[in-house]
């Protein structure tokens, strides 16, 4: 058995972007369109509550209004309420799209296995096969969930808290984004180590389901030969293989929060001196200093889903890759132009001059040659491996000679 198919170079990021948005997620636009306009009500909101803080500050503490006591309280449940309906209303229909398109690709995936050829099934293990289809479909569809619902919404979420900070200070706005290209590289760094452990983790998975697979279909002659602590030691290397790598995948992930905590350490640090002094100068009131940090400090966490969301995009596109692999994969047997369909007469069956081999083995079939007539019976006698079964095989194609023809009812 050989493993199952892959690109003999490993397609690009964008590429993968282009072709899951071209083929899969575009059907779905109008429930996209939806999602996007709940994840801007949600974002216009969480901007809301930063701006909140600062009449809290400056009018109840401070200049001791007891009219705002009612109205900003009733303010704030409102746009909570307002909120919590935008953000479930795009969390629960990006959810619905993200496992519809992960459905979509698994039907299509099994329905082009299934017109692929016998020799492809011949070469391939099928527990690599199943691996495809479960484990690398399911790392398709946390990464395809995950980003889809974060994406737009936090990217929004950033976009207007960025706008409260500017409002409230130019300047300081500056300082406090100082630290987002200094996060570039690392998290783009991370992100490509990412996708080569999570490509190895799934070829080891499918080893791991295909000796699964073939430890259950052979337990009869495992227990005849007294072989089960050998397969047990074979499985227990392809399961501490597959640990390594989940735990390495890991160490990467665990990197990311760190280095986006200590980035914004040094953001915050550089807010609040600045900060502090403009409001020691008076070119800031308290409750704008106060509402600027709100901001800030609200805004981290979109940050922060944003680092790790390159890792959760580099894990689908690992999984991607490999099942648009078999998606790509073109059958051995084609019709011909011009092909003739066949009307079966009589069934009558010819072999002229045929040989076969499967794959690179020796020829099972050399220079054959052999008529039965319609209506007529033949009796293939001969010892194992002589060819008997080769020659059913050859008769309703499931694989196509190397040399020669074979006629039924005089069509090739």
């Amino acid at each position: 058995m050989t493993q199952a198919p892959a690109s003999g170079t490993r397609a690009s990021s964008w590429a993968l972007m282009k072709r899951l948005i071209r083929d899969h997620v575009r059907p779905y636009w109008r429930q996209i369109i939806g999602a996007v306009l709940c994840m801007m009500i949600a974002a216009a909101a969480t901007a809301a509550l930063a701006q909140v803080i600062e009449p809290v500050l400056d009018r109840i503490f401070i200049a001791r209004d007891r009219d705002m006591l009612l109205l900003i309280p009733l303010a704030v449940l409102a746009i909570s309420v307002i909120k919590s309906v935008a953000t479930y209303g795009h969390v629960v229909i990006m959810a619905w799209i993200g496992q519809r398109i992960i459905a979509d690709l698994q039907i299509k995936a099994f329905t082009h296995l299934m017109r692929l050829d016998l020799a492809f099934f011949h070469d391939t293990a099928s527990g690599k096969l199943i691996s495809r289809l479960t484990n690398d479909v399911n790392a398709m569809r946390s990464a395809v969930s995950t980003t889809l619902t974060s994406i737009a919404k936090d990217s929004l979420t950033l976009l207007f808290l960025i706008g409260v900070m500017v409002e409230k200070d130019w300047r300081l706005a500056l300082f406090a984004c100082v630290m987002i290209p200094l996060a570039v590289f690392p998290i783009v760094r991370a992100g490509r180590r990412m996708r080569k452990v999570t490509d190895r983790t799934l070829v080891e998975l499918g080893l791991y389901t295909a000796r699964l697979n073939e430890a259950f279909q052979s337990a009869r002659h495992i227990k005849a030969y007294g072989r089960e602590d050998f397969e047990s030691a074979r499985t227990a290397t392809l399961v501490e293989s597959v640990l390594k790598l989940v735990f390495k995948g890991q160490r990467v992930r665990a990197a990311t929060p760190a280095i986006m905590e200590a980035l914004g350490g040094v953001g915050l640090a550089l807010v609040v001196g600045y900060g502090g002094l403009q409001v020691i100068d008076a070119k800031l009131t308290t409750g704008e200093f106060f509402a600027f940090v709100g901001a800030a400090m609200i805004a981290y966490q979109p940050m922060k889903s944003l680092a790790n969301l390159n890792l959760n995009l580099q894990e689908g596109f690992a999984a991607a890759e490999r099942v648009f692999n078999v998606i790509d994969t073109e059958p051995a047997i084609r019709n011909r132009s011009g092909a003739i369909a066949l009307q079966p007469k009589g069934g009558s069956i010819r072999f002229a001059d045929v040989s076969f081999a499967y794959g690179t083995d020796k020829p099972a079939l050399s220079h054959v040659s052999l008529e039965v007539p319609a209506g007529g019976t033949a009796a293939l006698v001969g010892p194992s491996g002589a060819g008997k079964t080769t020659v059913l095989n050859l008769i309703p194609r499931f694989y196509d000679v190397d040399q020669g023809a074979v006629f039924i009812d005089g069509v090739d």
